[in-house]
């Protein structure tokens, strides 16, 4: 029996069309591989799905996919910073907010996460610099003269010293100045028989 004897003429038209549709998705599905691979949203899903469980290097991943499907959006560079700076890789933290700050210059998050982590990488250099128990040399030292003068600019002079290397500082200069009075002794009588204001300093 045909299948015009069934559904009729009417309907065997319809359902070759029906057919034909069927066959033209399924050749679609075909020549479109891609179309169930994840998109931006589903990548960012993941990547917290992996966060909430405890898989920080599994959602960094995960962000990096959803960076090379949205390559406009700072939100995947944001959160990987996020990570990275609460792993204390301060380096990778870094690189990530850097490219933050390219899509958006005013993100204060990426501003302070380059602060934080740009601080806690200097201190560590500072660290193996003495631990090399070598001097630096003239370009390290340039550029250590040139951080200090902009943390004094934006933490105020007295931030590089100490309550306690003042204070001894201060030691410092008036056991200097005592011991030149001392050799100066007979001609700073001669000459100022009132004595000297900075006895009122004390110390040793």
């Amino acid at each position: 029996m045909t299948l015009t004897a069934i559904v009729g003429p009417g309907g065997a038209r319809r359902a070759l069309l029906a057919a034909s549709l069927a066959v033209a998705v399924a050749g679609c599905a075909t020549l479109n591989p891609d179309q169930d691979a994840p998109d931006f949203g589903a990548s960012m899903a993941i990547a917290r799905a992996h966060l909430e469980a405890g898989q920080a290097d599994a959602a960094v991943v995960a962000l990096g996919t959803a960076a090379t499907l949205d390559r406009a959006s700072k939100e995947p560079w944001l959160e990987m910073a996020r990570i990275r700076e609460s792993q204390g890789r301060h380096v990778d933290a870094l690189a990530a907010a850097e490219q933050v700050l390219r899509r958006d210059p005013t993100d204060a998050a990426a501003h302070e996460i380059t602060i934080a982590s740009g601080l806690e990488v200097a201190r560590r250099t500072l660290q193996r610099l003495l631990a090399t128990e070598q001097p630096p040399d003239a370009d390290q030292l340039a550029t250590a003269q040139a951080i200090g003068t902009l943390m004094t600019q934006v933490f105020g002079p007295e931030f590089l010293v100490s309550d306690e290397l003042r204070t001894q500082l201060a030691r410092e200069a008036v056991a200097r100045y005592k011991a030149r009075r001392i050799e100066k002794l007979p001609e700073a009588r001669q000459e100022a028989p009132k004595g000297d204001p900075l006895d009122l300093l004390g110390g040793d």
